[in-house]
Parts: C-alpha cells; sequence; structure tokens
C-alpha cells in the first residue's frame, strides 16, 4: 500500500486514537486497583527517572530530523552519542535508588528507580531508527509501534496490579513497552541506519543537541521538581491528587495534541527556509487547535465532577477544583503547542532554550511559594506559568515570523462559532434533562459528549472553517474506498 504525507499522518492519527483508547481502559481500572497514595509514590519514583531521559536524549533525534543534509556518518555519530550517554545514565539511575528513597522517606522507591532504570539500557537501540522512520514522514509505521508496544504495556501493568504489584505494576508496564517498541522498530531499520560506533562530527552534533537537550531539561525539571516539592510539603495523598488532576488537564493532549505531535516538526523542516511557508503553517497549525482546545476545556470545566467520576470513581473528588483552575491554563495552550518545534525547524533552538529557562525556573519558585499554602495555590501557579511562556513565545514568533496582529485576530474569530455552538447546546441540555440523568453518570456524559460533537461540527461548518476542507477530504476517500 502507498502511503502519502496525508494518508500517513490520517494513520498515525488513528492509530494513536486506538492507543489512547486501550490506555483510557487500563487508567480506569488501575484508578480502581491503586490508591492514591500509591500514585503519589510512582510519580515520586518517576519523577527522578524523567529528568535523566531528558539527558538521554539530548536533542540528537531532533538534530536528525531537522538536518536537511544527513549523511549515513552523522547517523552512526548519533547512534555512538546515545548510546554513550544513555548507559551512563542508567548506571547513575540505578545507584540514586537509594538517595531518592531517602529524600522521599519511602524505602519501596529505591526499587522503583532501579527497575526503571533498565529503560536507558534498552531504549537507545532503538531511537535512532524512529527518529530516521519520523524525518522519512513514515509515520504509519511509528505509530503502528506505538500502538503495539503501548497495548503490551498496558496488559503488563493490569495483570501484575490484579497480582498486588502496587505501583510496582506502573513500573513493569513501563519497561515492558519500551522493550517492545525496541524489537519492533529494528523490523523497519532503513539501510542507511546501520549500528555502528563512531565519534566522526561529533561536534557539530552535540553544539545542536546540548541547545535542545538543556531546554528539554529545563522543561523537565519544572515538572519532576514540581512533583518533589509537592510530595515534600504537601505529602505523597496530595501529590496524587494533584497527578490525578494534571493528568485530567494533559487529556488534551493525549486526544490531540500527541496524536500529531510526532509529526510536526519533520513537516515544519520540510520547508525551513521559506519563511512564508513557515508562518502559513504556523498559523494554519493554530487554527486547528483552537477548534479542538476551547471547546474541549470549556466542556472539562463545567462538567469538571461528572467527567471524574465517570474515568476515576468516587475518591478522587479533592481534584475536582484542581482541574477547573487548570482548565484556564487550556485557553492559553494553543498559540504554544507547536511553537518549539516550529523554532527547532527553523534551526533556532536558542529560542527554545530561553523561553523555556525563563517560564519554567520562575515556575519552579512560583510552585515552591505555592506549596507552603494549597494545592489550589499551586495550580494558580501553573496556570501563571502558561500565561508567562504565551507571551515570551508570542514576542519571538513576531520577530521570527514576521507574524502580524490581523492573521491571529482572524484565526482566533473563526474558533468562536465552534466554541459557542459546542456550550450553549450542552449547557440546555443538562438544564433539562439533569434530574433524569444524575443516577447514571455514564449515560450522562455520553449524551453531553453527543450534542457538544454537533454544535461543533455545525460551528465548523457555518464558519467555513479551514478544517472543513480535511473533513470533505476524508469523506470523499471513504466514500471512495467503499465504492470500491
Amino acid at each position: 500500500m502507498i502511503f502519502t504525507t496525508r494518508k500517513a499522518i490520517a494513520f498515525s492519527v488513528a492509530a494513536r486514537y486506538i492507543s489512547l483508547l486501550v490506555q483510557f481502559a487500563a487508567m480506569m481500572v488501575l484508578a480502581r486497583l491503586l490508591t492514591p497514595e500509591d500514585i503519589g509514590i510512582y510519580s515520586a519514583g518517576f519523577s527522578i527517572v524523567a529528568l535523566a531521559h531528558l539527558f538521554r536524549d539530548f536533542g540528537l533525534n531532533q538534530y536528525l530530523i531537522q538536518e536537511r543534509n544527513l549523511s549515513r556518518e552523522s547517523i552512526v555519530t548519533a547512534f555512538t552519542l546515545t548510546l554513550l550517554i544513555s548507559w551512563s545514565l542508567g548506571i547513575v539511575v540505578y545507584l540514586s535508588g537509594g538517595m531518592a528513597a531517602r529524600f522521599f522517606g519511602e524505602e519501596d522507591i529505591q526499587g522503583l528507580v532501579q527497575l526503571l532504570s533498565i529503560n536507558f539500557f534498552i531504549i537507545p537501540i532503538g531511537s535512532i531508527t524512529l527518529a530516521l522512520l519520523r524525518k522519512a514522514l513514515k509515520f504509519q509505521i511509528t505509530s503502528s509501534i506505538a500502538v503495539i508496544a503501548s497495548a503490551c504495556g498496558v496488559a503488563v501493568s493490569i495483570v501484575t496490579a490484579l497480582d498486588g504489584a502496587r505501583y510496582f505494576c506502573l513500573a513493569y508496564g513501563a519497561v515492558t513497552e519500551s522493550a517492545a517498541m525496541v524489537l519492533l522498530s529494528q523490523l523497519y531499520r532503513p539501510k542507511d541506519a546501520r549500528l555502528g560506533l563512531s565519534l566522526y562530527g561529533a561536534k557539530k552534533i552535540l553544539k545542536f543537541g546540548s541547545i535542545v537537550g538543556v531546554g528539554n531539561i529545563v522543561h523537565r525539571l519544572s515538572i519532576s521538581g514540581s512533583d518533589a516539592l509537592i510530595a515534600k510539603f504537601l505529602g505523597m495523598s496530595a501529590l496524587g491528587f494533584y497527578s490525578r488532576a494534571f493528568g485530567t488537564y494533559s487529556l488534551f493532549d493525549q486526544l490531540f495534541t500527541s496524536s500529531i505531535s510526532s509529526t510536526i516538526l519533520p513537516l515544519f523542516s520540510r520547508e525551513n527556509d521559506n519563511i512564508t511557508a513557515m508562518r502559513n503553517n504556523y498559523l494554519k497549525a493554530l487554527s486547528y487547535s483552537l477548534i479542538f482546545a476551547w471547546p474541549f476545556f470549556a466542556i472539562l470545566y463545567l462538567f469538571t465532577s461528572e467527567i471524574m467520576l465517570v474515568l476515576y470513581g468516587p475518591q478522587w473528588g479533592e481534584a475536582v477544583v484542581l482541574v477547573k483552575i487548570l482548565c484556564v491554563a487550556g485557553f492559553l495552550v494553543p498559540p504554544i503547542l507547536f511553537s518549539d518545534n516550529l523554532f527547532i525547524a527553523l534551526g533556532r533552538p536558542d529560542i527554545t532554550l530561553k523561553i523555556r529557562m525563563v517560564a519554567n525556573l520562575a515556575k519552579l519558585g512560583m510552585v515552591a511559594i505555592a506549596c507552603q499554602f494549597s494545592l489550589k495555590a499551586v495550580c494558580i501557579a501553573i496556570v501563571i506559568f502558561f500565561l508567562l511562556k504565551l507571551l515570551l513565545s508570542i514576542s519571538y514568533l513576531w520577530s521570527s515570523l514576521a507574524l502580524r496582529f490581523k492573521p491571529l485576530l482572524k484565526v482566533f474569530c473563526q474558533t468562536l462559532p465552534c466554541l459557542i455552538l459546542s456550550i450553549i447546546p450542552v449547557v440546555l441540555a443538562d438544564y433539562w434533562a439533569a434530574a433524569w440523568l444524575e443516577k447514571n453518570e455514564l449515560l450522562h456524559i455520553s449524551i453531553i459528549v453527543c450534542i457538544a460533537a454537533i454544535g461543533w461540527l455545525s460551528g465548523l461548518l457555518l464558519s467555513k472553517h479551514p478544517f472543513t476542507a480535511e473533513l470533505f477530504a476524508i469523506s470523499s476517500k471513504l466514500s471512495g474506498m467503499r465504492a470500491k
């Protein structure tokens, strides 16, 4: 079967949603098998490992994707650097398990961290191959690998949780997913991706990668640091509630952003020598992001308690108000969803680094202060962080892409019909049928989602939004497939 770029992206999106269905089902099961304390302990241990993972990549994959004249020697050098960095970090993470356990005051975190360190020894074998497949826009292959690997990891997590592994079940699933992804990637390794050892041209690769890598490290440090601060000052249960709230807020990332994020950098990089094309691509990406993000966070804000109850059960009620606060950040996110990838595609990773340094260090300071008060204060600090990052990103986009106010305003105005027609029918329907549906939350949410989807589609058609053309293209292709 021949895959065009559009088909490959569509395949990637479809595969991502299949993976999400599996993960959602697993999340609903695990949320009932694990306690808030279990989630908090895993989050604390994973915060240490996640920080080390950023040193592992160090921007090497991004270098391979954005480099226009990529040689075989550069691929071998990138693999060698990945191997050296990752295996060194694996040893450091394994040895740091004891210190992590003492810091958090939880003995089992040592074993948890040491188990997760296995990933550092197996991931490098497949990471370069996956980067090259993305560069070649073979998203149908990378997404298929991700779906199968995710299913393997989920299966192991649920089986071990039922066996009483508690928070260790999540670590078993993570290692299984990484192993499956590496094994599958070897079946599709390009001919020029031979596994060898060389440091020829390492200086050039490290120069680019170090800028991207430091930016990634600062970003991850702010996340892991925030989790560590919450665990230290507010307790493991508080971290569990915060993790569940932020995880609910991050559903948009899982449903929309992550389904196409792996395709954005390769697509931007194809035209990184044409500023006009890059600007138009950014505005198009922003337009698509807004029509999904704003209605999503509006519905999540209005029906937070119902959605939380259906997804996670009654034990997570304290996280409802936290999700509502974080929904405010959701309205600020669309303009910055893909800005980091755009700056990297332009060959300006230094801009991404500057934004991340300022915004994320400010975030850590605000969270540290907020932890002296409450989880609500922490969530408000997160909203301020997103606002700061938005202001910084827009200022650089203004100068880098010659972005102007009028095109931006047009994009935002095109979103309003989808937002309004998604909300008003839902609010009216909920008002008239709330008493009838209050005893069946699953049916309640299902009806709300269906009404919102119909209103969203109506707004899309009435506003003649550019995404309408994509829907018509998909519809015509499906019709053609039926005819055959």
